[in-house]
């Protein structure tokens, strides 16, 4: 390509992106999700059994049987009371999502080009269409934290706490950070003084035990004694570190694949609290006598959390391994050439600052599942941060070859 038509299909790119619209990618994701929805309409996990079997005997009983669940989601499923129904309310969280990300990206990098290239990726992204059509946590519990991260930057702290508990009662993933997220934002983003920082936590604290006495009260009818988040702890920690796990996962039936781990002995403890601790109890117990074992399994949860293709013998299929690596692959290596210019350009080092939240959040998550058990499943929280920081680094790109393309033009002109 000359220097002359590769100028004009830089300046045709320019104009277009300029003329393309926030409606035109919130129309285009739309479409893109009941196009999903159509052809994939049996598309649903176990799982998804489960929040509706949880839902049923919330509204049937009041007391959700299911120990390993929080009730967030069971209740939007017992309200629902139908998987297409699920399934609609999930694709609009999902669009709603690329709104969000759209406002979250022009909060963080103040460009409406990379914004725009983010909820355009988010429109068409393989793995937000999946999830928003497979009644699963994944795509509401993703809008909840991107709100929350959203309204945190906005300073609109009680906002942001409110969503982040919100977030953990369909998650329990960030209860332990979620005060730290807090804290990053008050005191390390915006500035604020010590004890202000110190003071919002605070907030946090007294939301997060309003809304959660009534799960409380639940879980001590249920248990006759205080549990604070559910029964579900000891099952991820016994199956992520245990004599079998092979993988990094904890699939007890792999379709082929050997077994990660195996809890049938547990079942004869009938207490289900007491066969919670069991479970923990045997899992610390492996830690501590396997610490090399240990590390290595973290090594491969690493591996697998990143992983470019899901790790599922029934996705491991060339169409769904070139989706994923054509997609996320690409996402990733963007994200990691936008994290180099973040680096050791130094204009764009202001930003570190401001995104110390995000990569707290990354690095979290990261780490919970390397000690728990990993799963593309897992990273998914994360990867509308991975396209909003990619983003801004292909634009950035973009641009510098637009300017260096216009120089040579005057130049040879």
């Amino acid at each position: 390509m000359t220097n002359k038509r590769k100028t004009s299909f830089l300046l045709l790119s320019r104009k277009f992106a300029e003329s393309f619209k926030l409606r035109h990618i919130i129309i285009i994701g739309l479409t893109f999700r009941i196009a999903a929805l159509i052809a994939m309409p049996n598309n649903q996990f176990p799982d998804s059994y489960t929040y509706i079997k949880a839902g049923e005997q919330l509204f049937s009983n009041g007391v959700i049987q299911k120990h390993n669940v929080m009730p967030l989601y069971p209740i939007l499923c017992g309200i629902l009371n139908n998987f297409l129904f699920i399934k609609i309310a999930d694709i609009i969280f999902s669009v709603l999502t690329i709104y969000v990300i759209y406002q979250l990206a022009l909060i963080i990098f103040k460009n409406k080009a990379s914004a725009l290239l983010s909820a355009f990726i988010a429109a068409i992204y393989p793995f937000f269409n999946f999830y928003a059509t497979a009644a699963l946590t994944e795509t509401s519990y993703t809008l909840l934290l991107l709100t929350a991260f959203y309204m945190l930057y906005r300073q609109k702290f009680i906002i942001g706490a409110l969503l982040l508990i919100l977030s953990i009662l369909e998650r329990p993933t960030l209860d332990l950070a979620a005060p730290l997220i807090m804290f990053i934002f008050a005191y390390f983003v915006h500035k604020r003084p010590l004890s202000f920082s110190i003071k919002i936590v605070f907030y946090y604290i007294l939301i997060y035990l309003l809304f959660f006495c009534p799960w409380w009260l639940h879980q001590y009818y249920k248990y006759d004694r205080f549990v604070r988040i559910n029964l579900g702890d000891g099952i991820v920690w016994h199956s992520g570190n245990n004599p079998m796990n092979q993988s990094g996962g904890g699939v007890a039936s792999n379709n082929g694949k050997p077994a990660d781990v195996d809890l049938s002995r547990f079942v004869k403890i009938k207490d289900p609290y007491k066969q919670n601790q069991a479970m923990k109890k045997e899992a610390f117990n492996f830690i501590k006598k396997n610490p090399d074992r240990f590390i290595k399994l973290a090594g491969l949860k690493f591996c697998r959390f990143w992983r470019l293709y899901p790790y599922s013998p029934e996705y491991e299929k060339p169409l769904y391994i070139i989706i994923s690596v054509v997609s996320y692959g690409s996402v990733l290596l963007f994200f990691l050439l936008s994290m180099g210019c973040l680096i050791f350009i130094k204009e764009n080092r202001g930003f570190l600052k401001k995104l110390l939240p995000v990569f707290f959040l990354i690095t979290y998550f990261t780490l919970v599942h390397m000690v728990l058990i990993s799963s593309l499943r897992y990273r998914f929280p994360i990867e509308p941060f991975l396209i909003i920081i990619a983003s801004y680094g292909f634009i950035s790109l973009f641009n510098k070859i637009i300017i260096y393309n216009d120089k040579e033009r005057i130049r040879t002109s």
